[in-house]
């Protein structure tokens, strides 16, 4: 039953009732084919978080019995012949349980490809350990952010970039780790979500640190985005209004994992406050480009040397 209020998390869709398992799809279509068919209906009911294909198996493909009569109607044949291709099936994965229920009873019994109607229903999949709170991958946090709040419904802000030293996180001679803080805006709302991301990349030589160095200050800014997206949670109700909260008590899986430290960590002051300006040469914002990227990395570059 519907409700009319959904809520709607920075995380990925792991529930039944997002996820549609559709069989009976006939192998007349090519994966790329049959993806684009697929992402084109389902697609009208709601943002969609993924399509997984499978396909058939010779080993598992049904075994089709064909049989031969003669005019007088005695048996001539009974033979059973497994080149004969089973179906496709698909999982179609929603980030809101109201736009998959929507598609599966729009879509039952009307949907029609290549002449065969498939099933559609939801999946009946168990629920790991590894399917708990685990973070959207960036791209898909903007995705989800782009459809519910609009392009100009959010914004980020890189508040600090810095080194970090702690052997605590595996961080040790020869590994370049930086640590990164942002904060996301949700506009006409007067909300802020802080995230922070840590990331270490290992060097072996002068140049290889240069790499390094610039990966990992690319990746911290990466996890901490996605750490700030966790804390989001989207409320939509049935009419499409949207508004949102955010969540100052999740802990990222990330954190967990590497036990890493906040505490040790500058903290950032007052939020509605702007960043402040110091003269950190770590505290810039990621290039988006490539001459901005060059001269990141020539700053980079004079800091090692003048470290050596």
């Amino acid at each position: 039953m519907e409700t009319g209020v959904e809520l709607i998390e920075f995380l990925r869709p792991t529930e039944n009732v997002k996820n549609l398992y559709v069989t009976r799809i006939p192998e007349l279509y090519t994966e790329e084919e049959l993806y684009e068919k697929l992402y084109k209906v389902f697609s009208k009911y709601g943002l969609l978080y993924e399509i997984q294909l499978i396909e058939p198996n010779v080993s598992n493909r049904n075994k089709n019995v064909h049989t031969s009569f003669n005019r007088s109607g005695a048996l001539l044949t009974n033979s059973t012949d497994e080149s004969t291709p089973s179906s496709f099936y698909a999982f179609v994965k929603y980030f809101a349980a109201r736009a998959a229920a929507k598609a599966k009873y729009d879509l039952t019994g009307k949907l029609v490809l290549k002449g065969q109607i498939p099933r559609i229903q939801f999946a009946k999949r168990k629920k790991t350990t590894e399917d708990a709170s685990q973070c959207l991958r960036l791209q898909h946090c903007q995705e989800l952010a782009n459809y519910y709040l609009g392009f100009n419904g959010w914004s980020s802000t890189v508040i600090s970039i810095k080194p970090y030293d702690d052997e605590s996180i595996g961080v040790t001679e020869n590994k370049a780790c930086f640590v990164c803080i942002v904060r996301l805006d949700i506009v006409n709302q007067g909300l802020t979500s802080e995230g922070m991301g840590v990331w270490t990349e290992a060097y072996h030589d002068p140049v290889s640190k240069l790499e390094a160095a610039c990966k990992s200050k690319k990746f911290a800014q990466k996890r901490a985005m996605e750490d700030a997206f966790s804390r989001i949670i989207l409320i939509v109700l049935e009419n499409g209004k949207v508004s949102a909260e955010v969540d100052t008590t999740a802990v990222t899986s990330w954190q967990a994992d590497t036990g890493f430290d906040v505490d040790n960590l500058l903290k950032v002051n007052d939020v509605d406050e702007p960043p402040a300006t110091d003269n950190d040469d770590y505290d810039v914002d990621i290039p988006e480009t490539t001459a901005e990227l060059d001269a990141m990395n020539e700053e980079i570059l004079l800091q090692l040397q003048e470290d050596s």
